[in-house]
């Protein structure tokens, strides 16, 4: 009876110690991160044996631990986001920094010079705005190029990081192995495990799967690629793409051979960068590209019509955005092709173009190839761009012409025809706003004025009022000899017998013996001799030939018998016709059927709304985060309170059963005595 007793208070002393030193354990641990709390688990013997404390538990729910880890991704992808998206947010609107603000100094120097347009400080004070102009855009792409360099090394680091922590569950995952098999007990071991997995969050998603036996846990990112198994980690490596030396891409090193798997990062800060630079930060370069192409080929074209103060025809303005340099710079080559092509992209039509970067990617037979627009995922194989008449392709598969979305590309190769798997990235309009310059210096070579006056007869009756306007400069230059025109031209009206108002164009080199233009198509009209009259149409363009670069348009009522004399602007300098016509560009819609800054204006609010759904996203992902990571506390976390309880609780139950032992020893010693 005494043994019995004796044991049974061994037993219970014995499990009351152990719930004790869980319970200080707790208590011990009450600060320490990611730490679960442990609960002993009493279990009866049988036959009146006593108690046992068979198992500690760990209290952790893993289905909780895998919504917290799914949350902890989500929030620091917004917030990632969020924090450059809100940089350049800030970068494109604020006055110091916005093309619209430059744009705005830049036509109101211009309506300066428009108002007096022999005023050399004038002219001076419009070249200087251009040329801050031209430093406003070359500065904002500056910035957005280091916000891309800040980008690749936050990839980098957040990769070294992956590696590390992977690096210590691999490490855990022996420990737990070696633990399991000789029977100790992992929950410590358990809990640094999952506050590792709590940091991998915080850089990428992923998925596990946990050996029962061993409490070993694989990790997989991306679409299934592994990156712990077991006692082994693979490495997560940042290195520069094959295509682009200006961006990081991001690859698994598995068996020393690596994969690509920037496609499939998702989640974390690693997803949230991934993502910032796909939608946003590359979109927003080829928007200001195309803006910046639109704004220089349409200014330079209009100042090529116009005439500057020494009577010449104006040069350019802006640099050329079709210069060999510029043309090289939008196809980049992936640095494991095989043939070596020579590739230009040169742009034909900057209201076609698209806010995106196109990726050609050569078939096995090296034939075919197929075109993908990033931004849309939209895809044209070659048979179809053959069919549409967009593609010009040489019998040796040696050159081609590819035209579409408002650019041409040109490849030739060096004389070996194009290989399988080759590919190549196209930017038509990524590198636009680095590569504008200023290259008019001098304000007298301002083309203000119009190369070309029309006037009219001083006999004229009715009441017809005309203007020249010049529209292509290669045709100016074939007229255009020194300081002429010619030929010099007149036009006169007449009625025909209906009574129909007519006009005839005159080339008038001879006064004396002026030679009527024929102005009927000869392939489809044949020359006759008269030559016939033109229909009057009051203010539709006169019919001239197309090479002369120049049209005509009368408005109103011109009587029979009056005329008007088209010559060259011989010391026209007060003139500012194309100073005016430069000034009207701002509101034409060169871009995409908007203006330069409409569409500029149209760029940032759309990075403002994606920057103010990322800080939506974010405090959301937050909130939910906080409340599944306050239910892991209430479930995981040591109360202090609930601990104390427990120690007095354990503490009785200990002396309690030390109390039992004290009986069996005076029972046990009664009987001696009675002996």
């Amino acid at each position: 009876m005494s043994y019995g007793l004796l044991n049974l208070g061994t037993q219970a002393l014995r499990s009351n110690q152990t719930a004790l030193s869980v319970t200080g354990q707790n208590i011990a641990n009450v600060n320490t991160e990611g730490y679960s709390r442990q609960r002993p688990e009493f279990g009866s013997r049988e036959n009146l044996g006593g108690v046992e404390v068979y198992d500690i538990t760990r209290i952790a729910d893993q289905f909780l631990n895998s919504q917290i880890w799914s949350d902890t991704a989500s929030f620091n992808n917004a917030d990632i986001f969020r924090t450059y998206a809100n940089e350049l947010d800030n970068l494109l609107a604020s006055d110091a920094t916005s093309l619209s603000t430059a744009m705005d100094k830049y036509f109101g120097a211009l309506q300066t010079a428009v108002d007096d347009p022999l005023s050399l400080p004038n002219r001076e004070l419009f070249v200087a705005e251009a040329d801050a102009l031209v430093r406003r855009m070359n500065d904002l792409d500056a910035n957005l190029t280091r916000q891309n360099e800040s980008l690749n090394g936050r990839l980098e680091s957040s990769a070294a990081q992956v590696n590390a922590i992977a690096s210590n569950i691999a490490d855990l995952n022996d420990k737990l192995r070696l633990a399991s098999a000789g029977g100790k007990e992992v929950n410590e071991l358990l809990d640094q495990r999952d506050l590792q997995l709590d940091q991998l969050a915080k850089y990428i998603n992923f998925t596990t799967i946990e050996n029962k036996n061993t409490s070993e846990v694989s990790v997989f990112i991306g679409k299934g690629e592994p990156l712990v198994i077991g006692r082994d980690a693979n490495e997560l490596v940042a290195r520069v793409d094959e295509a682009d030396a200006s961006r990081m891409n991001l690859s698994m090193r598995i068996a020393n051979k690596m994969h690509d798997v920037t496609d499939q990062m998702s989640g974390g800060q690693i997803g949230g960068l991934l993502n910032y630079r796909e939608s946003v930060l590359d979109r927003a370069r080829d928007q200001i590209g195309i803006i910046t192409l639109a704004f220089a080929d349409s200014m330079n074209k209009q100042h090529q019509l116009g005439a500057d103060l020494d009577g010449e025809l104006g040069g350019l303005l802006f640099s050329d955005i079709n210069s060999p340099a510029a043309m090289q710079n939008r196809v980049l080559s992936d640095g494991r092709n095989v043939t070596n092509v020579n590739a230009t992209v040169s742009i034909e039509n900057t209201d076609q173009l698209k806010a995106s970067e196109y990726k050609l990617i050569f078939g096995g037979d090296g034939e075919s190839f197929t075109l993908i627009r990033e931004s849309d995922g939209k895809r044209w194989a070659s048979a179809q761009l053959d069919a549409m008449g967009n593609l010009d392709k040489n019998a040796a598969n040696t050159s081609m012409t590819l035209e579409i979305d408002g650019f041409k590309l040109e490849m030739n190769s060096s004389g070996a025809p194009f290989a399988g798997g080759d590919q190549y990235v196209i930017r038509p309009a990524r590198t636009a706003a680095s590569d504008i310059s200023m290259v008019l210096k001098d304000p007298r070579d301002l083309a203000l004025a119009s190369p070309l006056r029309i006037e009219a007869e001083a006999g004229n009756q009715g009441t017809g009022a005309a203007t020249v306007t010049a529209t292509d400069r290669a045709g100016l230059e074939s007229v255009i000899d020194g300081n002429s025109l010619n030929p010099p031209i007149r036009i006169e009206f007449s009625e025909d017998a209906g009574g129909q108002l007519t006009y005839r164009v005159y080339d008038v080199s001879n006064p004396t013996e002026p030679k009527e233009i024929d102005l009927f198509d000869p392939d489809t009209n044949p020359v006759v001799t008269p030559i016939t009259a033109k229909e009057y149409v009051p203010g539709e363009p006169l019919d001239l030939p197309s090479s002369f670069g120049y049209e005509v348009v009368v408005k109103n009522t011109p009587k029979a018998g009056d005329s008007f004399n088209v010559n060259f602007n011989k010391d026209g300098v007060s003139d500012n016709r194309n100073a005016l016509a430069m000034s009207d560009l701002q509101f034409a819609k060169k871009v995409d059927n908007a203006s330069y800054q409409d569409r500029y204006g149209q760029l940032i609010e759309k990075v403002g709304s994606q920057t103010a759904v990322a800080q939506i996203n974010a405090q959301a992902s937050k909130s939910v985060l906080d409340s599944n990571l306050q239910a892991r506390s209430s479930l995981s976390g040591v109360n202090l309170d609930e601990e104390a309880a427990k120690l007095i609780q354990f503490q009785q139950a200990y002396q309690a059963s030390a109390q039992m032992i004290k009986a069996a020893q005076s029972i046990f010693d009664a009987l001696i005595a009675a002996v």
